[in-house]
């Protein structure tokens, strides 16, 4: 039975933090938040776990991977420029995948950030909200969707290899200078993807200038993605250890939709405190049932997976 403690009190839950699972070099997963959104995961919160850490003689950086598409999140310098103005100012933001998200490490068939490799514990905490594809997004979207590379979301997102909106490209050629499979030729002046011979590292999405670079999503979605997603979370608990994880959800500003939107969103709920548990599938079925049945407002879903825990009040 796994212990999952709640309370309104953000102090008082730190209290209950196990700085014996951590080792010397801590990781703080976050997400900072789209450029235009405003309820992403509060930097002061952040600020609070991250001072904890530090006073107790640790390392901490507060770590992330690039996303996908085209935005200031795209490459790293960017991404952390973005995080100072969201207020993530007050410590080292860590991209695993390098400034172009290119750098990535095979574990258990998952592609993610090599620079995990950096660190001997995690602490996830996670900004728990709704998601348009995969119903909600907590725990093991955190570290699982939010640790892979860039070809790593890719994977997760899709079973088919991207291709170019001829309408949109210009044919720069930069696709082609940034293609290490050699899978993008010219065309009729249009860049043209083999399909044959492209190895899905997502360079091509991440450099062109016109967006003209399709991304397959939807070609995994639901219950499949999610499948993926816990794949890729495991990977990442397995290579740092369960008896190295601290993960904390945060049920406040919770939004239909998930931190990658770049525009303001609207709370659908009152805030519903803080969690905390050494558990991530434990952490998030607790999250699903203190807020799902609110009014109908929200219509999260369950994941496959049936996990015993106990909700401790605080």
């Amino acid at each position: 039975m796994t212990n999952v403690f709640h309370s309104y009190d953000f102090d008082k839950l730190l209290d209950k933090l196990d700085l014996s699972r951590l080792g010397h070099s801590v990781g703080i997963k976050v997400h900072i938040g789209e450029k235009g959104c405003t309820t992403f995961l509060k930097p002061e919160l952040t600020k609070k776990l991250y001072d904890k850490i530090v006073a107790s003689g640790r390392r901490a950086n507060l770590i992330e991977c690039n996303v996908l598409y085209i935005g200031p999140r795209t490459r790293a310098s960017t991404h952390k420029q973005l995080a100072k103005e969201h207020g993530f100012d007050f410590a080292e933001l860590d991209i695993l995948d390098g400034e172009k998200g290119d750098e990535s490490i095979e574990l258990g068939g998952c592609k993610i950030g090599a620079g995990i490799k950096q660190y001997d514990s995690l602490i996830v905490l996670s900004h728990f909200k709704g998601h348009g594809t995969s119903g909600f997004g907590g725990a093991v979207k955190n570290i699982g969707m939010g640790l892979g590379s860039r070809a790593g979301k890719l994977d997760m997102h899709a079973t088919t290899h991207p291709t170019v909106d001829s309408a949109k490209c210009v044919g720069c050629g930069l696709c082609i200078q940034s293609c290490p499979a050699d899978a993008i030729q010219l065309k009729k002046g249009k860049a043209v993807i083999d399909q044959t011979k492209c190895i899905g590292c997502a360079m091509c999405i991440s450099v062109c200038p016109e967006q003209a670079v399709r991304i397959p999503w939807g070609s995994r979605h639901g219950e499949e993605l999610h499948k993926r997603v816990r794949e890729y979370a495991e990977a990442v608990v397995n290579r740092i250890g369960k008896d190295k994880l601290i993960f904390i959800n945060t049920l406040d500003n919770i939004t239909d939709n998930c931190d990658c939107m770049n525009y303001p969103q609207e709370p659908i709920m009152p805030d519903k405190g803080f969690l905390l548990s050494n558990d991530m599938h434990a952490i998030d079925l607790a999250s699903l049932k203190l807020t799902k049945n609110i009014k109908g407002q929200v219509k999260f879903n369950q994941q496959n997976r049936q996990t015993d825990y106990e909700l401790i009040e605080l």
